[in-house]
């Protein structure tokens, strides 16, 4: 956004002096963010990852041979990066306001598309992780209500173990269930990372837009509108990343639960297995 869109500046001074960014935490992220723009030899995400739905990503999640956070889109932090994608997008949003409140834009109309697009980008972030977590907590919660019934028959489901395919099946089923847990944790811990980022970057845009409203005091009525609509977009933000660490802790208490029942029930077979050598 920088070198488009300040009157002054050009690619070869951004070698050389890149912009002070008005947050100095942002500074790194911004200027990472600024290299990526102009050499742009990223390679994009593939659309079958980036447009799959919730279902389609749980689905590729847990059939991948070896877990890789392909199905986590533009927001997997990449090898080399030294900051994590939105941390480099809020930096991208507080320097176009930065550059609305000082009056560098080329054009304003142009700042303000942009804005608009790393706005949807955020939103689009929160969207996806919400969806996937929630499809996450359902498939969880509808197996442990469906592992638990055999639990609260125990003495007839010891009996039942006592053949030995029945017993084959439970404890092949276990192992996949014992995947799906394990593919689970890992894409919510790393999602978490993923939040936990979001907020404390939202958090310094937050207070970056406390700050500029005291030195924005005459701006006009079509700023004032982008400022309160940047305002709201922070407290929404905010709101939403806390909801996704809360959905993520009960996520983290299901997938206990779930590992724990499952690990009765491989005790029961294995108590099963060793009576019926012994008989």
């Amino acid at each position: 956004m920088a070198e488009e869109d300040m009157e002054s500046g050009s690619e070869s001074d951004f070698d050389t002096a890149p912009p002070v960014h008005p947050v100095p935490t942002m500074q790194g992220a911004f200027e990472e963010s600024m290299n990526e723009t102009m050499n742009d030899d990223e390679p994009g995400v593939p659309d079958r990852y980036s447009q799959a739905n919730s279902a389609t990503r749980r689905r590729m999640l847990l059939e991948q041979q070896e877990y890789e956070r392909t199905v986590a889109g533009r927001w997997k932090q990449k090898p080399g990066e030294k900051f994590h994608p939105l941390w480099k997008l809020v930096a991208q949003i507080s320097f176009g306001m930065h550059l609305l409140q000082q009056g560098l834009a080329k054009s304003d109309e142009e700042v303000l598309k942009i804005l608009q697009t790393h706005v949807d980008e955020v939103d689009g972030f929160l969207e996806r992780t919400t969806e996937d977590f929630d499809l996450a907590q359902n498939d969880i919660n509808e197996r442990i209500r469906y592992l638990k019934l055999p639990l609260e028959h125990g003495q007839v489901f010891d009996q039942m173990l006592a053949d030995r395919p029945f017993r084959i099946a439970i404890v092949e089923g276990n192992e996949k269930i014992e995947h799906i847990i394990d593919r689970t944790a890992a894409a919510m811990n790393d999602a978490l990372k993923d939040v936990q980022k979001g907020l404390d970057a939202t958090r310094e845009l937050a207070k970056y837009m406390t700050r500029v409203d005291k030195q924005w005091e005459d701006r006009t009525e079509e700023h004032d509108s982008v400022y309160l609509a940047m305002i709201g977009n922070t407290e929404g933000w905010t709101r939403a990343f806390l909801t996704l660490q809360s959905k993520g802790g009960h996520l983290r208490k299901a997938l206990v639960q779930l590992g724990t029942i499952v690990a009765e029930m491989q005790r029961r077979a294995g108590a099963a297995s060793r009576k019926n050598l012994a008989s």
